[in-house]
């Protein structure tokens, strides 16, 4: 009897350790599993900048590190910073204002212009902060500028100008060959000329007929109109999309997808976006060539003039033709997509970031 009292006992302790050794395991495998998760939801870095110091994000030069831009009344600075691990490099500074800046990540430059005392200039500088082209231009204002993804060496630069033979205002476009460093006019009546190929560009005309040219600088020939229904396009590499206005509703306006370029009839029809009776383009973003596009699209027809709207960031499957929302707006802003595909700049500063794991907009700035 005194046996089998004990063999029970020595079987009821085996079962309790058995248990909690489970149980221990158990923790243990549910803590590496959080830990795992941890790991795979990284936390974003908040700029830590004084507010009047900061005058923009420029873009992505990374799939995760953006070029932040600083300043003051007495010097600019330009520098890279990672949203992730929240390091941060200083690339360049000089005593002086900063305007328009154009970022090349494929070849690691960084195109922008600055305003000196000793006048105006385009400069071009690399990953290392080392400038490895510099030309002086005859204008103090904000230019736009396009830098030619296939052939690295020519960029448009365009801006507005007075003209004494027409006696008014007029665009003045020009071309930068930065391998002759030299700086040629080309008879484009857009203030956003965007190169296609190493030799081929198109625009939509802005002071006559907004249709939609095509030019090549091989050519002394005029530009040829190749669309008088297009309205304005985004462009990014050869994925064309044209935006064209509604026939049928005046609410609408139908976004074709193009890829390559004039190829496709991938259609998405969405609320009209309009200033002063002028139907305008979302603000679209694509990163990698035929990869994902999204685009701050309204949810509602509205009329900049009269309202703020109200705004979506949504996804566009142009295969299957239609959209998803990801996430609701302030306002309505230019977007930029990151390389990885995993945030998105939103704002016209790019003061914020949208995580498109998570579906949620943050400040960029600590201080916001």
């Amino acid at each position: 009897m005194l046996k089998q009292k004990k063999h029970k006992m020595i079987q009821w302790l085996f079962f309790t350790c058995s248990c909690l050794f489970l149980f221990a395991c158990t923790g243990q495998d549910s803590a590496a599993n959080n830990e795992d998760e941890t790991e795979e939801e990284p936390a974003l870095h908040l700029v830590n900048i004084e507010p009047e110091l900061f005058q923009k994000v420029a873009g992505w030069f990374g799939p995760e590190t953006v070029l932040l831009h600083t300043g003051d009344m007495d010097q600019h600075e330009l520098h890279l910073y990672n949203v992730v691990t929240g390091e941060i490099e200083e690339l360049y500074e000089e005593k002086g204002y900063i305007l328009s800046i154009e970022l090349n990540p494929l070849s690691s430059e960084i195109l922008f212009q600055i305003v000196t005392e000793e006048g105006v200039f385009l400069k071009i500088i690399n990953s290392s902060g080392e400038i490895s082209h510099s030309i002086p231009i005859d204008y103090n204002g904000y230019v736009s500028l396009d830098w030619n993804s296939v052939n690295t060496d020519l960029i448009f630069i365009a801006h507005y100008h007075y003209s004494l033979e027409e006696e008014g205002e007029d665009i003045l476009v020009q071309i930068w060959d930065i391998e002759s460093n030299t700086l040629t006019e080309r008879p484009v009546s857009s203030m956003y000329p965007k190169w296609y190929t190493s030799n081929v560009y198109v625009y939509i005309d802005e002071l006559e007929g907004r249709n939609l040219y095509i030019g090549d600088i091989r050519e002394d020939s005029d530009d040829l109109i190749i669309n008088r229904d297009v309205v304005d396009f985004f462009m990014n590499q050869d994925t064309f999309i044209g935006v064209v206005e509604s026939d049928i509703n005046d609410t609408q306006v139908y976004l074709f997808h193009e890829y390559p370029f004039l190829v496709g009839e991938s259609v998405i029809t969405i609320p009209k976006i309009t200033m002063n009776d002028v139907a305008l383009k979302p603000h679209l973003t694509q990163s990698n060539r035929d990869g994902e596009i999204y685009g701050v699209i309204p949810q509602q027809a509205v009329a900049l003039e009269e309202s703020l709207g109200d705004f979506n960031l949504e996804h566009l499957d142009f295969s299957e033709q239609t959209t998803e929302e990801i996430v609701s707006l302030p306002y309505d802003a230019p977007i930029e997509l990151s390389p990885n595909e995993e945030f998105i700049l939103f704002g016209w500063r790019f003061e914020y970031i949208i995580d498109l794991q998570t579906h949620e907009m943050h400040s960029l700035l600590d201080s916001m």
